[in-house]
């Protein structure tokens, strides 16, 4: 199986997953040696979509390295804990717990719950730069692979090489290592499934925009404030006592807050009963 699966991984480039889903439901687009036709899928789409000209995407050294990561199989085998999964205690557990790199355990997991997941919470490394987080891997590209998977230049190659493996705590660094593992949760969601991501104000800003680029801006859901202190911590400027948890949805079939406010005091209406439902005074 681990073969097969470096097999598979030596054609494996960052858009095979979606190149594939294309050519399952738009086989005329794709010409006899395999190359997609653009122009013809324009044409296939165009009377029900409005294909957009102008846009903006964000960009990062290492963008399509890390979608390649997401792309290719893991290379590793879950081994059961004998020891602890004997314990009476944990005889009957319907528990799953993965130690070890959450890249592959995301890989492992899309194996078994690829579309099953109703709710996410990641609490990812903040990169306040006292956190330890320090980005590198020993996925051991060549150069030359990387330009011929990713096709960039070659100085973008070796600037890729050189981020991975001396590691580094840049925003790229950082982005490189949360967009690999967002596409594969993002997968792991159901429908229905939303995610929450914990996050403070060092890459709050570059998160929000990466979310929207894996998750699609119209699934936003909402940025929650969460208080730290109370009493908060002296800067220059201002006191700092909160962080933020982002939630997005896979789609709009997520249905929130619909539990009952029956007998919490929520008896007064407005204009707006109908869309939001009563509401109470509170001081």
């Amino acid at each position: 199986m681990i073969k097969d699966s470096i097999q598979q991984n030596e054609n494996t480039t960052p858009n095979s997953k979606q190149l594939a889903v294309l050519k399952e439901h738009f086989p005329a687009c794709f010409k006899v040696d395999g190359s997609f036709d653009v122009e013809r899928f324009k044409a296939e789409i165009a009377s029900t979509t409005n294909v957009v000209q102008e846009g903006y995407e964000l960009k990062f050294l290492g963008k399509s390295y890390a979608k390649l990561l997401a792309s290719t199989e893991t290379t590793t085998v879950i081994q059961p804990n004998e020891a602890h999964n004997s314990l009476p205690e944990n005889a009957n557990s319907e528990n799953i717990y993965i130690s070890g790199d959450n890249l592959d355990g995301l890989k492992h997991l899309l194996k078994s719950y690829n579309g099953a997941i109703k709710c996410i919470y990641i609490d990812p490394p903040y990169n306040t730069g006292s956190d330890g987080f320090v980005y590198a891997d020993n996925f051991n590209y060549t150069k030359e692979t990387l330009q011929e998977k990713l096709s960039v230049s070659e100085d973008e190659a070796e600037r890729i090489l050189d981020l991975t493996k001396r590691g580094s705590a840049s925003h790229s660094a950082w982005l490189m290592f949360m967009y690999s593992r967002l596409l594969l949760a993002k997968d792991l969601l159901k429908d229905d499934g939303v995610i929450f991501i914990s996050i403070d104000d060092n890459e709050q800003a570059n998160l929000k925009l990466l979310c929207d680029d894996v998750f699609g801006e119209e699934n936003f859901v909402a940025e929650f404030a969460r208080i730290t202190k109370k009493a908060g911590k002296t800067t220059e400027l201002i006191a700092d006592n909160n962080d933020y948890l982002l939630c997005y949805r896979r789609t709009d079939d997520v249905e929130l807050n619909k539990n009952s406010l029956e007998g919490q005091g929520y008896v007064l209406e407005d204009e707006f009963v109908e869309e939001r439902g009563p509401h109470k005074l509170s001081q």
